[in-house]
């Protein structure tokens, strides 16, 4: 028979699929600041030679960090004791809300008559995000 879970378990994967689509969303952010963004894969098949490459690599890299911050938030939460560290969750929250809002300045513009497709894609890469997420939060906690 094997133990019962304890009751922070699940609390860490929520927290660790939250931190990796966060990350995820940076990811992207950042991605479509450099002209990589995630609706070329059609582009590239409805209008041959657009860099569909540019936009697997996208998708791969969304998941790819997804998951990678997944499993490091809950490796690290779960191992370490945050007791002695309550004063720094605050300090830390506000860096993050900070460097969340500093981040978000540097969304490019989506054309008008795209703003459906690249909300769809994005929509889409971030649903794929979380699982991926949920999967490294997983990997972290299992024994």
């Amino acid at each position: 028979m094997s133990a019962p879970a304890s009751p922070r378990r699940p609390a860490l994967v929520v927290a660790a699929i939250a931190g990796g689509v966060v990350v995820a969303m940076i990811v992207e952010i950042m991605l479509a600041r450099r002209g990589m963004f995630l609706t070329g894969v059609w582009r590239g098949v409805l209008r041959d030679g657009e860099r569909p490459m540019h936009a697997a690599l996208a998708w791969w890299a969304i998941t790819g960090a997804a998951f990678v911050a997944g499993f490091a938030i809950a490796a690290i939460t779960s191992r370490v004791k945050w007791l002695y560290f309550r004063p720094l969750r605050w300090v830390a929250a506000a860096a993050l809300v900070l460097a969340l809002a500093m981040i978000a300045d540097l969304i490019p513009p989506v054309q008008a008559d795209a703003a459906t497709r690249h909300a769809l894609a994005t929509l889409a890469a971030l649903a794929v995000a979380m699982l991926m997420a949920g999967f490294g939060a997983f990997f972290a906690v299992r024994k």
